[in-house]
């Protein structure tokens, strides 16, 4: 390890959703960097900007055949999560079987990449088809209980000298003036903000765009949980892989709430949820699997905003002055960014965290020269 490397970098992260949170977590397993995190929202919150609590969350990757940079970073947190399941009742991790329906069949279907990385992979037979659906395919996943994950992570953070603080910033400069511990200044600062990214100031990311959600969540009588846990599905209006039209989708917790959906409304704020939807999310799941759901009892729906991003997801680092009138006594610091990961952020999380750190990483030589001609300029 380089000398620059054994310092004790300290970083401010902005954002706690499971983003912020996976990349305070991967900062502190590395052992030298002191984490602090600032957020608007904090895990239990409930807010529909704060995006990470709704998710259903299911392992199910979307990475393009050829992208072998995002199939990466899914792998890893695939590989973590199971883990978790194997290891950790905490974590909120289970296994389950994982149903891809398409009311269209695909033209010119391939098989996703990851068939070589899940386990019972195979293309479901016509007679095991729910009515309406032309192809299917099914393996072995794992699901994740957003909220209970979330605390999770929180103390883990915690357990390892993280430290949570409810803020709301307006720029990344405020962010870098925020005192770590003792009253240094940071030397790295994350933006993990998400959505926030659109009106953060020092950053004014205009390819962000929220994508509205609402969810049903439901409980199903104790007879049918034991089938119904091991049961997770998404449903595809139309041939395309990701589907252009409704998505359907069923995904369990390990809590006995089982999570309905979706709707995917882009540039729709609305917080209010609707009841007319509520009925049509439910009457599709109905359709699919009348056996688990007939009986299912509603808890509650909500609505989430999913931090879009054209383009898709922002993760870079770079050495960088944030105020020039600083003079020759500037505040240079490493600026890094992990955000616009839409409504694939757990599926990905552990994967893009460990490449912000690397990021974060290759930085750290540049800041200590940065630093070092900084000082002789100001001795000048």
């Amino acid at each position: 390890m380089s000398t620059s490397l054994k310092k004790t970098f300290n970083v401010n992260i902005l954002g706690a959703g499971v983003s912020g949170l996976s990349t305070a977590l991967a900062l502190l397993e590395k052992g030298n960097f002191s984490v602090k995190i600032i957020a608007t929202h904090l895990p239990t919150d409930l807010d529909i900007d704060y995006t990470s609590p709704w998710a259903g969350a299911h392992w199910r990757s979307y990475a393009d055949i050829a992208d072998v940079a995002q199939q990466e970073m899914d792998t890893v947190t695939f590989k973590r999560l199971t883990y978790l399941a194997d290891n950790e009742p905490r974590a909120g991790v289970m296994y389950l079987t994982g149903h891809d329906y398409w009311e269209v069949k695909p033209k010119n279907f391939e098989d996703p990449w990851f068939k070589r990385l899940l386990k019972n992979y195979r293309h479901i037979p016509k007679e095991e088809l729910p009515p309406g659906i032309e192809f299917g395919i099914t393996y072995t996943t794992v699901s994740v209980n957003a909220p209970k994950y979330m605390l999770y992570l929180q103390e883990l953070i915690l357990e390892k000298g993280g430290i949570l603080e409810r803020d709301t910033v307006p720029s990344l400069k405020a962010l870098a003036q925020i005192p770590h511990r003792n009253g240094v200044k940071a030397d790295i600062i994350v933006n993990c903000s998400g959505l926030g990214s659109r009106n953060l100031q020092g950053v004014h990311d205009h390819q962000m765009f929220p994508t509205r959600g609402q969810i049903v969540i439901v409980k199903v009588p104790d007879e049918v949980w034991p089938k119904a846990k091991q049961f997770t599905m998404e449903r595809y209006t139309e041939g395309s892989a990701m589907g252009t039209g409704t998505i359907t989708y069923v995904i369990p917790r390990d809590n006995g709430e089982i999570v309905l959906g979706g709707t995917m409304e882009h540039w729709n704020y609305q917080e209010s949820v609707s009841e007319e939807t509520t009925k049509a999310i439910m009457k599709r799941v109905l359709a699919s699997r009348p056996d688990l759901f007939s009986k299912a009892t509603i808890l509650r729906s909500c609505a989430g905003l999913r931090p879009n991003r054209r383009g898709g997801v922002r993760m870079t680092a770079a050495v960088e002055q944030l105020d020039w009138n600083e003079g020759w006594n500037p505040q240079l610091l490493i600026v890094a960014h992990n955000y616009g990961h839409a409504g694939f952020g757990y599926q990905a999380s552990i994967g893009c965290a460990n490449k912000t750190v690397e990021n974060i990483e290759q930085c750290i030589g540049e800041l200590v020269e940065a630093r070092q001609q900084a000082r002789t300029m100001a001795k000048l």
